[in-house]
């Protein structure tokens, strides 16, 4: 008994540090760096964890604070290597279930009505306790990340359905066909939905919307979020939203055995892993996309030399990426994403433009005004969460993109030979 009242009470006085994996690492191999008493810590991350887990770790508990002095000064590196028995097995690191589990993204102002999605950033317990789920991808689908979020608010704001508005009096036939791809939780794809719901169409106009990812688990997730978030009303009855696996490189296929063709194509945050994952990013754009058909493209630039590659491969294409205009033009948008940089520019250390952009745009780092040049890594840790969405959002830049003429009457001939 005085065995668990002892347990009972180092879990009581038990203090923790949360950190939370971010995209882009390996499981197993990669650490997660942190501060603790003055001294900088490095814990390795656990071979099953995802991008947007949170890890738990114990440092110690609060009577080992109340210490005498001499006691008192030994490290949480000394707690880690072990020097005291009671402390090594209070160190501990635990994976656990602490995120919030929901996501709220406030949709523009265009809409009718106000509308804040609800997204599940995981499968309710009742569902992936019951199912054995295909796990696909690295983590990142879990959670929305900056530039899906200002992609979804700009579609559903009074210039961005303008601007579908126009779009889509340009396509021929009665559906209008739409393709997010890396869908994730949703959240662009679902803000498109609701944005072309708004829209003043035709009778006989219908609208189909296929989210894309990857993984049984992914897609699982995503039809709860369209489930819980797409709910337009009798009057809507001609709006589709579904999810559908698809892994880059290979195509949707109609009853023909022909790949489905898209009037708008729509991805955020699609080039932050590799330039292995261009090639069949583009291949997948390619089959999908109509001839008169728009990719509209939410880029976070991390790698400006490495990412500017993906459009270079998309001209060769015939696919011409251009900077969203009325998105830069509008007063919702201007100060929070005041990048005018076209993608040859941004980042290079050729352009004077960008150059001028990185040394004149500033951000707050614990009310403290610096240059976006001047940002360092322990600047963006010392930022509280509205300074880092601002320096997030000041790197973030959309693109439109359609094939050239010449291509484009080459694709119309294609597809009619096809």
């Amino acid at each position: 008994m005085s065995n668990q009242s002892n347990d009972d009470d180092d879990a009581s006085n038990a203090i923790y540090i949360n950190l939370t994996v971010p995209p882009n690492v390996e499981p197993g191999v990669d650490s997660l760096t942190f501060e603790y008493n003055g001294n900088e810590m490095e814990i390795l991350i656990p071979e099953d964890s995802v991008a947007g887990d949170v890890l738990q770790i114990q440092v110690g508990n609060s009577s080992s604070h109340r210490r005498d002095a001499a006691t008192k000064s030994s490290s949480l590196m000394d707690e880690l290597n072990g020097l005291e028995d009671d402390d090594v097995n209070n160190t501990k690191l635990v994976q656990n279930n602490v995120r919030e589990g929901v996501a709220t993204v406030t949709l523009g102002e265009g809409l009718k009505s106000t509308a804040t999605l609800q997204l599940l950033e995981e499968l309710p317990k009742n569902d992936s306790s019951s199912t054995v789920f295909n796990r696909e991808g690295d983590g990142t689908a879990n959670c929305p990340w900056p530039s899906g979020i200002v992609l979804a608010q700009s579609l559903t704001s009074k210039m961005g359905i303008e601007y579908l508005t126009n779009m889509m009096k340009h396509s021929d036939g009665d559906q209008i066909d739409c393709m997010e791809l890396g869908s994730g939780l949703g959240t662009c794809g679902i803000a498109l939905a609701h944005a072309l719901a708004s829209i003043e169409t035709p009778s006989m106009t219908s609208y189909q919307i296929v989210l894309t990812d990857r993984g049984d688990e992914t897609i699982a997730l995503l039809r709860e979020n369209i489930d819980r978030n797409c709910t337009f009303g009798g009057a809507n009855k001609k709006l589709s939203v579904t999810p559908h696996p698809l892994t880059w490189g290979n195509e949707l296929l109609t009853d023909c055995s022909a790949p489905k063709k898209f009037n708008c194509i729509i991805g955020s945050d699609l080039l932050y892993n590799s330039r292995e994952s261009y090639e069949p990013l583009l291949n997948t754009i390619q089959q999908h996309l109509h001839p008169d058909g728009t990719v509209i493209l939410s880029v976070r630039w991390r790698k400006p030399e490495l990412e500017r590659e993906f459009f270079r491969k998309a001209e060769k294409l015939g696919i011409i990426f251009v900077n969203w205009k009325e998105f830069e033009e509008c007063e919702s948008f201007k100060g929070r994403c005041p990048a005018r940089l076209n993608w040859s520019e941004y980042g290079n250390p050729e352009s004077e433009c960008s150059n001028e952009y990185f040394l004149n745009t500033n951000v707050s780092v614990g009310n403290v005004t610096k240059s976006l040049a001047a940002i360092t890594e322990d600047d963006m840790e010392c930022m509280n969460d509205e300074e880092y969405a601002s320096f997030e959002e000041k790197q973030i830049q959309i693109y439109v993109a359609g094939y050239s003429a010449k291509k484009k009457g080459r694709k119309r001939d294609f597809d009619r030979i096809s």
